[in-house]
């Protein structure tokens, strides 16, 4: 068993977290489990039901909030998992961490959106095979449970809002236990796949720097993500890219497919608008096409990364240009 991770205690968040295995050599962090009832409770049938199709050392979720999230959902129904770890309903957002074995660690993190079409999480596709792939090269991946519609009756627009809050929060609240986990707080990425792209772009467009005086110190520290990745990144299938961009915004890394939205998926215009934006404004931005893979391009799914899928090297081409541009502190 290994030792229990100190963390920082403050009046507002009690969340105390304990180290155990996530996959095969890799740690993972687990909190204290909600209540049984109120709440959360659906949360903890959904992490047991992933435990079930994963296996038991998949590491519990680690609430945003301590208590109920902002704009809270009450009398929901409960969050669910199906056969093929795709988790629904989310109304309590949280975060899974995956760290990498210690001897590997770089200090850098990639916050995970898995994809779904804002309705649903791709989690084991997404995340968990993430965490295979990346926990090997020394990056700890944190995969972000956001909210979902259903159950939250919200527009195209609200639901972009409601998931940036959460999103906002993840990265808050990597930074506030980066010393913790053994991360550097200026290499805090977010990723995302196909919704969960159009989620990570909304972040490198919409952050922002934190609130000073805040009474609970995670809302203190920047949202700003450290860069950001869009696999197959969506947006209910427009070309145009509805994302405004700034000088500010962070560096950017894009993967994309050229036989993607044919039909449905994701039209390839969008991120080559995206791209052309970041260039105008001087942000850095690289983009990588494959002729294969449509909308799944960034799947990490264990066979392509053992057969060498070209798409499937994204990750190694990914460190190679973040370790290629100038170092910045935030």
């Amino acid at each position: 068993m290994l030792p229990t991770i100190p963390l920082r205690v403050t009046s507002r968040f009690f969340l105390a977290l304990l180290v155990s295995c996530a996959l095969p050599h890799d740690h993972s962090i687990a909190a204290d489990s909600p209540p049984a009832s109120g709440p959360g409770s659906g949360t903890v049938a959904a992490q047991d039901k992933l435990r079930e199709l994963l296996g038991p050392d998949t590491p519990d979720a680690i609430p945003l909030w301590p208590d109920r999230p902002p704009q809270f959902l009450e009398d929901a129904p409960p969050e669910t998992v199906d056969e093929h770890a795709r988790i629904t309903n989310v109304t309590i957002p949280s975060i899974t961490v995956y760290l990498p074995p210690e001897a590997k660690r770089t200090g850098r993190t990639l916050i995970v959106c898995p994809g779904g079409g804002y309705g649903a999480l791709d989690w084991k596709t997404h995340v968990v095979y993430a965490a295979k792939v990346f926990n090997e090269m020394g990056v700890a991946i944190i995969g972000l449970r956001y909210r979902l519609r259903p159950p939250h009756r919200v527009d195209n627009a609200g639901i972009q809002a409601l998931t940036l809050m959460d999103a906002k929060r993840a990265v808050r609240l990597v930074r506030y236990h980066a010393e913790d986990w053994g991360i550097d707080p200026h290499q805090v990425g977010i990723a995302g796949y196909s919704a969960g792209g159009n989620l990570s772009m909304n972040l490198a467009a919409n952050f922002d720097l934190g609130a000073p005086n805040a009474e609970d110190p995670i809302d203190r520290l920047s949202s700003r993500p450290d860069f950001a990745v869009g696999l197959a990144t969506w947006h209910w299938r427009e070309k145009e890219s509805p994302f405004v961009f700034s000088k500010d915004t962070p560096p950017v890394f894009l993967v994309h497919a050229t036989d993607d939205g044919n039909p449905g998926g994701a039209p390839i215009e969008m991120p080559r608008e995206i791209k052309a934006d970041l260039e105008t404004l001087g942000v850095p931005v690289r983009m990588e096409e494959f002729d294969q893979g449509a909308h799944g391009v960034g799947n990490l799914i264990p066979q392509r990364v053992l057969h060498e899928f070209p798409p499937a090297k994204w990750p190694q081409l990914l460190i190679q240009w973040l370790d290629s541009l100038p170092k910045t502190g935030q």
